[in-house]
């Protein structure tokens, strides 16, 4: 059965790897879809949709932008965008370009802030370091984490975030984010589909909470639920598989990989993978979107 993976990193945001290798270990692993998902932002979607319409494998750009849910807390939502001309999303003066602005700003101010508060703990560490790190990626805990691991304060980045930079932790400083509601708006506005990322991690009162959440952002024009992810329990993907056939979402799924914990994706050694069947509904959205022909991306704005 075909794998497919709709939650990926690179090297735009917090990822190890480039777009374009993304792409190749992709093909090579013979994915049906790959989508490219960095942390608030699109930069590396022209580099990735290049390399996949050579190797002809489906490409669908998105984003995972950061929100707080109008129920309290915080989420992540996917914005895909299969079928979009670029213009649409990446003009700098779109909606969503300003709000990407808005959430990148946030973590620019929120950087040093817990910069201060990890030397004001006792570790060696300055933003000129972090922002080498990045290396004019989008900057934020993940490069920190990443600095005191190569000093040699913890083993891994893992650590780091379940002693420090995690919510409610030591060094963790909370920043500014679109709110829920319009953050579903703006990629609905900008041709996109906003799915929910990996509901595992939302803090609710239970299945029930989680369900009636996912029901109000349905009526706001949610377009689907990332159901199938590492370690997401049997009860909650059953959970999220019946409440979108009651509400009529798209399921979506992926690895999230970075490149952090494993250095190539689940899916290239067999470890975890999407199976195509399983999101079946979505890619027939997206290829119809996106005009599949002869193994290429034909886009749809191209053709009339």
């Amino acid at each position: 059965m075909p794998l497919c993976d709709f939650h990926v990193h690179s090297t735009a945001s917090d990822g190890k790897l480039s777009p374009s290798r993304l792409v190749e270990e992709a093909a090579r692993s013979s994915l049906a879809a790959l989508a490219l998902t960095d942390h608030d932002t699109l930069a590396g979607v022209a580099e990735a949709r290049t390399r996949a319409n050579q190797l002809g494998l489906l490409f669908i750009p998105a984003v995972e932008l950061s929100v707080d849910l109008h129920t309290g807390g915080s989420a992540h939502l996917l914005g895909y965008f299969p079928g979009v001309p670029d213009s649409r999303f990446l003009d700098s003066d779109s909606e969503l370009q300003k709000a990407v602005k808005t959430v990148i700003s946030g973590r620019d101010r929120r950087n040093p802030e817990i910069v201060s508060k990890f030397r004001e703990l006792g570790f060696s560490i300055t933003m000129d370091e972090v922002l080498e790190e990045a290396d004019g990626a989008v900057t934020g805990r993940p490069h920190i984490a990443a600095v005191l691991v190569k000093k040699g304060y913890f083993s891994s980045s893992r650590e780091v975030f379940d002693r420090y930079l995690g919510s409610g932790k030591p060094a963790y400083v909370n920043r500014e984010r679109l709110g829920d509601f319009k953050a579903v708006k703006i990629i609905r506005q900008a041709g996109g589909l906003p799915v929910l990322a990996h509901p595992k991690y939302i803090r609710t009162e239970g299945l029930k909470g989680l369900e009636a959440l996912i029901c109000s952002l349905a009526d706001a024009g949610l377009s689907g639920l990332e159901a199938y992810y590492p370690e997401q329990g049997p009860e909650i993907v059953s959970l999220l598989e019946k409440t979108a056939e009651k509400r009529n979402l798209l399921l979506t799924g992926g690895s999230d990989f970075h490149g952090i914990k494993r250095q190539l994706p689940g899916w290239n050694d067999g470890s975890f993978g999407v199976e195509e069947e399983l999101v079946r509904e979505f890619i027939t959205v997206c290829r119809d979107s996106e005009r599949i022909l002869n193994g290429h991306t034909e886009r749809a704005d191209e053709e009339n």
